[in-house]
């Protein structure tokens, strides 16, 4: 497809290292609709992910935020904000609209409703699926209860108290406690979207059966009962909404779901709908380009297992990389794949390929029955018994080579990087 004569959206991230903000980067970094860029107000992960990227905003309770953030959107012309953290998104939805741009979910009362659990609770107090809250310890008529802090997120801050002692112990330990009912029950996520006619598009219920700092890294896929549609309807309603959203539930002890709370932002778990085919972040762009959606899954897909994944960078400037054939770039007669992506990402980046082998077939031959084009070299080099393939590299290049002595002997007589396979992920963006 020609891509040349479509207009790109700009899309900032901000911030852009957390694992939601990993989401939106993946979920977006193919669309031949957005030109990404990420945005933290600390050096963090996001400019290990970020092309373009922008790491030295003052933090959203400074001074100079405001006018720092307004620049910043000025000079990249960006269209729409992703913001990844509740209070974020919060502090941004009064302030959106004046700095002439598009946040995602950003209605302000909307925003503020779901950052505190009191107001969340409060607007929705007549459903049946809110929690009983209690106002005060002497209130309380049925043991154990939860304490849980009014603006935290996740399981963060939750306490689980059997008595009154307990139960003023922990308001003092909790900044703006909240009291209410202790669900026994089985926990899920329920990510929705909503569309630029309040038209609930999607609802996605999965569990969290592995959670670590509060991230969801097992989920499963659960059908969409009745009753979690009845909610999921009942906040679309309740809320104004404009994209990617969730809530979690959990059940009572007679089995009924009841509300823990809602976020208007992207989550990062959210992968378990895109693995189904549901790109979320994506329909928000669609949705900002005015177009009509149809969210189409794949139901074959029911568990989402997810890993921490590690980036490193090169403290070194090189243009070109010289890699190794046997072993390294094809093994069993196979290209190795983590290989082809670092080579043609390294392509991308502007840096010279070229393949240093001490093959003693015919190479091309070799090449083409592991279905590699030799075109992706700048030069093939052969290297005879008892020379050196340092003798062959240059000073501003890396080498990659899964056989030990070659690669300390290039290290020892040039000084340059150099990695076996395994090391590669860690430059993949």
């Amino acid at each position: 497809m020609n891509t040349g004569m479509v207009k790109k959206v700009r899309v900032l991230v901000f911030p852009c290292g957390s694992e939601n903000a990993a989401e939106i980067h993946q979920a977006l970094r193919y669309s031949l609709h957005v030109e990404l860029f990420g945005a933290s107000s600390v050096d963090d992960h996001g400019r290990f992910r970020f092309a373009r990227y922008v790491g030295d905003l003052p933090k959203i309770d400074a001074e100079g935020f405001d006018r720092a953030f307004s620049a910043l959107l000025s000079e990249f012309g960006i269209d729409m904000v992703f913001a990844t953290h509740d209070t974020v998104l919060e502090y941004l939805s009064t302030r959106a609209h004046q700095m002439g741009v598009m946040l995602v979910n950003g209605d302000p009362e909307s925003a503020a409703i779901a950052r505190k659990k009191s107001m969340t609770y409060r607007h929705f107090a007549d459903a049946s699926w809110i929690p009983r809250v209690y106002s005060s310890v002497e209130q309380i008529t049925e043991w154990p209860v939860i304490v849980k802090p009014d603006l935290g997120q996740g399981g963060h801050g939750v306490t689980l108290v059997h008595d009154r002692q307990q139960a003023i112990a922990a308001e003092t330990q909790i900044d703006h406690p909240v009291l209410v009912e202790y669900l026994p029950g089985d926990e899920i996520t329920v990510d929705c979207f909503t569309d630029k006619k309040e038209r609930l598009v999607w609802v996605g219920p999965r569990t969290r059966e592995r959670v670590r700092a509060g991230i969801t890294m097992r989920s499963r896929v659960i059908e969409l009962t009745d009753e979690i549609a009845a909610i999921a309807n009942e906040i679309n309603r309740g809320l104004r909404l404009r994209g990617p959203w969730f809530f979690q539930l959990k059940a009572d002890r007679n089995g009924q779901w009841k509300l823990l709370e809602i976020s208007c932002r992207v989550a990062g778990t959210m992968v378990a709908q895109r693995a189904r085919g549901i790109n979320l972040p994506l329909m928000a762009v669609q949705d900002y380009l005015g177009r009509d959606l149809i969210a189409l899954s794949n139901s074959h897909v029911e568990l989402v297992e997810r890993n921490i994944a590690t980036r490193s960078e090169f403290n070194f400037q090189y243009d070109t990389v010289f890699v190794d054939l046997d072993d390294t770039l094809i093994l069993d007669g196979y290209a190795v794949p983590v290989t082809m992506a670092f080579l043609y990402q390294s392509m991308a980046s502007g840096k010279k390929i070229k393949l240093i082998t001490r093959h003693q077939f015919d190479v091309a031959t070799t090449l083409k029955n592991a279905h590699i084009d030799a075109g992706i070299f700048d030069q093939i080099i052969v290297v005879g018994a008892g020379e050196s393939k340092a003798d062959h590299i240059t000073a501003t290049s890396i080498f990659i080579d899964n056989h030990f002595p070659e690669r300390i002997d290039v290290a020892r007589k040039l000084a340059i990087p150099v990695l076996d396979v395994d090391a590669l992920e860690f430059f993949i963006k």
